[in-house]
C-alpha cells in the first residue's frame, strides 16, 4: 500500500492535484462513512471540486450520545505519550488524489489534498462539554477549469480550512450548543450525508454558492427534532470584507435515526464574489428534503427554490443508494435538475450521475463517478465527465 502511494505521488507530484475527507451516510443505526467532493461559483463552476474542500464528522453539532457513526478510518497516530490529553483525541494525516476527464475539454484535470484531521472531545465530571474539530489541507489544482474563485488560476496552491471550529455542548445537555469557527452550511441533505471530500455530493455548493464559512451556529436536539442555525461571514474559505458579505442559514428536521427523515432549510445572504459588480451576489433559498433509509437501500431527495439577485432558481435532486456487499461499499445513482432564469429566459440543466465508493480497509478508499448532462445550460453541449479518486489516511 505504501509503495502504491509513493508511486502515485511520483507520477503526480504537488504540481498536479489531490483530495480528502469523510463521507458519512445515515442509516437507522449507522451513518456509513464512505468517501472523499470544493466551493462553487455563483453561475455553477466545479461544484464537485468545491465540495471536497470542507468536511465534518456526522453529528458534529450533536451530543456524542446522539451519534450512530460507522467510520472506516478509526486509525490515527498513537498519542498515548500525551497522557490524559490523549483521551478522546484523534489525529490523522489525510491524503488523496482526484483525476477528472471531460468530453468537451478532452484533457485531464487533477486535484491533490495534503491534510490533517484533529478531533478532540472535552469531558468533565458531568460528561462531555465540547468538541474541537480542525481540518486543514494544502490543496493543489492542476488544469482544473472552472475553479473556485479563491484560487488564482486553474493551476495553483491554496491552504483550505475545511472545518475549523469548536462546538460548546455543556449548556443544556445537547439541546442548545454553540459552534464557533469555520462551519459547514446546515442546509438540506448535507446534514444527513456528509459528502465533504468525496466525489458523491448533494449540490450544496452548487446551489448555495458556498459550502462552509466562518461564523457561529446554534445547534442541538430537542425531543425528536434536531436543528442548526447560524450566521456566517459570506466569504467561504477566506475572510473578506469587500461588499460586507454575510449569510443566515439553517435547517430543522426530524431525528436522523428514524427510517423516514424530513427537513426544512433556509438561506439568505450576500456572498463575496470578486468578479461581480459590487463584489457580492444576493442569494435566497428555501429547501425541503425527505429521505427513506431501509437497510441496504436508501432513497434521498431534496428540492429548493429562491433567487439569485432578481433571477429565479429551482433546484432538485433524487438519489438511490445500494450497499450490495457491506457498509463499506456503495453504489449510487442521482438525477439532478437545475433551472435558472437569465433575464427573462429560463435555462435548465438535467444531469445523471452513477458512481461507487469502496472503503477497502482502514486506510484506503477508492471511488469513481460518471456524470452525464442530458440537457445543459443555454444550449451548451451535453457533455460527460469521468472522475476517479483514491484516498489514504494514517
Amino acid at each position: 500500500m505504501i509503495a502504491t502511494l509513493q508511486v502515485a505521488l511520483l507520477l503526480f507530484p504537488p504540481c498536479a492535484g489531490l483530495s480528502t475527507d469523510f463521507g458519512f451516510q445515515h442509516q437507522p443505526a449507522i451513518h456509513a462513512t464512505l468517501l472523499p467532493s470544493l466551493q462553487e461559483s455563483p453561475a455553477g463552476g466545479d461544484a464537485v471540486l468545491q465540495e471536497s474542500l470542507t468536511g465534518a464528522p456526522p453529528g458534529s453539532g450533536l451530543p456524542e450520545s446522539a451519534w450512530t457513526v460507522y467510520d472506516p478510518f478509526p486509525s490515527g497516530l498513537p498519542l498515548d505519550w500525551l497522557g490524559p490529553l490523549a483521551d478522546n483525541l484523534r489525529f490523522t494525516f489525510d491524503l488523496s488524489a482526484r483525476f477528472e476527464w471531460n468530453s468537451e475539454r478532452r484533457e485531464w484535470g487533477i486535484s491533490q489534498f495534503y491534510g490533517f484531521d484533529l478531533y478532540k472531545v472535552f469531558s468533565g465530571k458531568e460528561g462531555d462539554w465540547g468538541i474541537l474539530l480542525l481540518q486543514g489541507f494544502a490543496t493543489r489544482i492542476n488544469n482544473v477549469q472552472p475553479h473556485p474563485w479563491f484560487f488564482d488560476g486553474p493551476t495553483d496552491w491554496e491552504f483550505v480550512y475545511r472545518i475549523f471550529n469548536f462546538n460548546y455542548t455543556g449548556l443544556a445537555g445537547g439541546r442548545f450548543n454553540v459552534k464557533v469557527g469555520h462551519f459547514e452550511m446546515p442546509f438540506g441533505l448535507e446534514m444527513l450525508l456528509d459528502t465533504n471530500g468525496t466525489l458523491r455530493n448533494v449540490d450544496t455548493a452548487r446551489n448555495l454558492g458556498i459550502k462552509a464559512d466562518w461564523g457561529v451556529t446554534f445547534n442541538g436536539v430537542i425531543d425528536h427534532f434536531e436543528y442548526e442555525v447560524g450566521l456566517g461571514r459570506g466569504s467561504g474559505n477566506e475572510w473578506r470584507s469587500a461588499g460586507s458579505p454575510y449569510e443566515f442559514v439553517g435547517r430543522i428536521g426530524t431525528a436522523r435515526e428514524e427510517n423516514w427523515v424530513f427537513g426544512l432549510s433556509g438561506f439568505y445572504g450576500n456572498l463575496y464574489r470578486p468578479e461581480v459588480p459590487g463584489n457580492t451576489i444576493h442569494r435566497r433559498r428555501i429547501g425541503l428534503d425527505a429521505s427513506w433509509f431501509g437497510g441496504p437501500v436508501d432513497v434521498m431527495s431534496q428540492v429548493s427554490f429562491g433567487l439569485d439577485d432578481d433571477n429565479t432558481v429551482v433546484n432538485s435532486l433524487i438519489e438511490l443508494g445500494w450497499r450490495p456487499f457491506s457498509e463499506g461499499f456503495l453504489l449510487y445513482t442521482q438525477l439532478r435538475q437545475d433551472s435558472r432564469q437569465f433575464d427573462p429566459d429560463w435555462s435548465t440543466q438535467i444531469q445523471t450521475r452513477l458512481g461507487f465508493q469502496w472503503a477497502v480497509d482502514r486506510h484506503w478508499v477508492l471511488s469513481a463517478e460518471w456524470v452525464q448532462n442530458l440537457v445543459n445550460f443555454e444550449n451548451q453541449p451535453a457533455d460527460s465527465t469521468i472522475r476517479l479518486q483514491a484516498r489514504f489516511r494514517f
